[in-house]
C-alpha cells in the first residue's frame, strides 16, 4: 500500500500526537480509530479515552503542523522516513504483528532490501564470544550477509565492528529516537555504522532510550531479519527476548554453544536444548541460506607463513591440542606459540576451545 503525502503526515501525526498515552491510545484502535479518523474525534470523546487537555489540543489543532516539523527537522538531520509499502520498507517487517506504519532511516537505506542475519548476546560479552564472532561473521559477510545488531556494548558492538573491518554491511537498531543515538560511549562506532551501512528506529526523533523500550528494539531487531544468532547469552537476558520474539515471527534461530560453568552461556545453550540450530562454522548458517562460498585454497595457503604452516601441521580438525603440545614440538618461545595460534584464528582455519585449538578447515 503506497501512502500519497497527505496521508503520511496523517500517519505521523497520529504517531507523534498520541505516543505519550499509550493506554489511550489503544482505546482509540480498539475503537477503530486510526490516523485517517483521528482529527474527527470531538474533544469531549478524546477526554473519554483518557487524552489530558495538552494532548487534545495537538491532536485538534496542532497535528499536521508537528509532523510538518517531524520530517523538517528528519531532512535536516540526513534521516528519511521509510513507509509500509515504499522501496525500501524492509518486506520481513511488514510480516510481524503490529508492524510500524513507518521507520527512520539514516544511512544507507538500500541494505533494508539485503538479505540479513540479527546477531545478539551479552553486554558482557568475553574473549570467547570474540573469537567466535571473528570466526563466523567474515564468512557471513563474504557470503553478502548484513549483519544486523543493536549497537550496545558486548557482541552487538563485537559484530558490527567485525563486520565493518571485513567491508561488510551492517544495520544498527536504536532503541530510542536517531537524535538520541545509544549508548554514547559507542558513539564512535555508531558513526562508522552510520557511514558504511545504516541505523534505524521506529521511534520519533527526539525519544529518549528507556530500559522498556530495548523489548520493543528487538522487536525490529529480530523482524527485519531471516534468523537471529545468539551469542553469549544469559538466561533471563534481552537476546533471549530477541530470540523469543524471533520464534514468533518464524525466523530461524541459531545459538553458539558455551561453557556449562558460564553465566552468559546458560541462555544459549537453553536454546540449542529448545531447538535452536547448534552453530559451530558458519558453513552452518550460510547453509540456511542456500549460499555457498567459493574458496581460493591456493590463495589462503599463500597467506600463511612457514612458522604458521609448522602449527597447522601439527594440528587436525578431531582433536585439540595444547599449548605443551606445541611447545614440546616446535622451537620457539610461548609467547610466538600464541602469537601464531592468534594469526591462524583471525584467518578462521584454527578454533580455541576449552583445553586447546583445533583446525576447521
Amino acid at each position: 500500500m503506497n501512502y500519497p503525502e497527505e496521508n503520511k503526515l496523517r500517519l505521523i501525526a497520529f504517531s507523534l500526537t498520541t505516543s505519550k498515552n499509550q493506554k489511550a491510545k489503544r482505546k482509540l484502535i480498539k475503537k477503530g480509530i486510526g490516523a485517517d479518523g483521528l482529527s474527527q474525534v470531538g474533544k469531549s470523546e478524546l477526554r473519554s479515552f483518557g487524552f489530558l487537555d495538552d494532548e487534545i489540543a495537538d491532536i485538534k489543532d496542532n497535528h499536521i503542523k508537528i509532523a510538518e516539523d517531524e520530517v523538517e527537522r528528519a531532512r535536516t538531520s540526513n534521516i528519511e522516513l521509510v513507509f509500509k509499502g515504499d522501496e525500501f520498507y524492509p518486506p520481513l517487517l511488514d510480516e510481524v504483528y503490529d508492524p510500524p506504519d513507518y521507520i527512520y532511516v539514516t544511512g544507507d537505506k538500500a541494505l533494508l532490501k539485503s538479505e540479513k542475519i540479527s546477531i545478539v548476546g551479552s553486554r558482557r560479552g568475553s574473549s570467547y564470544g570474540w573469537l567466535s564472532l571473528n570466526n563466523i561473521v567474515p564468512d557471513l559477510c563474504e557470503g553478502g550477509l548484513t549483519v544486523v545488531s543493536g549497537m550496545a556494548y558486548g557482541i552487538d558492538s563485537m559484530a558490527h565492528k567485525i563486520a565493518i573491518r571485513e567491508k561488510g554491511k551492517t544495520i544498527g537498531v536504536n532503541a530510542g529516537g536517531l537524535l538520541q543515538l545509544y549508548p554514547p560511549g559507542n558513539i564512535g562506532l555508531i558513526e562508522k555504522i552510520r557511514e558504511t551501512g545504516c541505523i534505524i528506529s521506529e521511534f520519533a526523533l527526539d525519544v529518549i532510550p528507556r530500559p522498556f523500550y530495548f523489548p520493543i528494539r528487538n522487536r525490529i531487531i529480530a523482524g527485519i531479519s531471516k534468523s537471529v544468532l545468539v551469542v553469549e547469552a544469559a538466561l533471563k537476558s534481552g537476546s533471549l527476548i530477541t530470540a523469543r520474539l524471533g520464534l514468533e515471527q518464524n525466523k530461524d534461530i541459531f545459538a553458539i554453544p558455551g561453557r556449562i560453568d558460564s553465566p552468559i552461556s546458560t541462555g544459549t545453550n537453553y536454546l540449542i536444548q529448545q531447538g535452536a540450530k547448534l552453530i559451530a562454522s558458519p558453513q552452518d548458517i550460510l547453509e540456511e541460506y542456500g549460499i555457498r562460498l567459493e574458496r581460493k585454497i591456493n590463495e589462503e595457503k599463500s597467506k600463511i607463513s612457514k612458522k604458521e604452516q609448522k602449527m597447522l601441521d601439527l594440528l587436525d580438525t578431531n582433536e585439540l591440542k595444547s599449548i605443551d603440545y606445541f611447545a614440546e614440538h616446535v622451537d620457539v618461545s610461548i609467547s610466538e606459540i600464541i602469537s601464531l595460534l592468534m594469526g591462524l584464528i583471525l584467518k578462521n582455519i584454527v578454533v580455541e576451545e576449552a583445553g586447546g585449538y583445533k583446525r576447521i578447515r
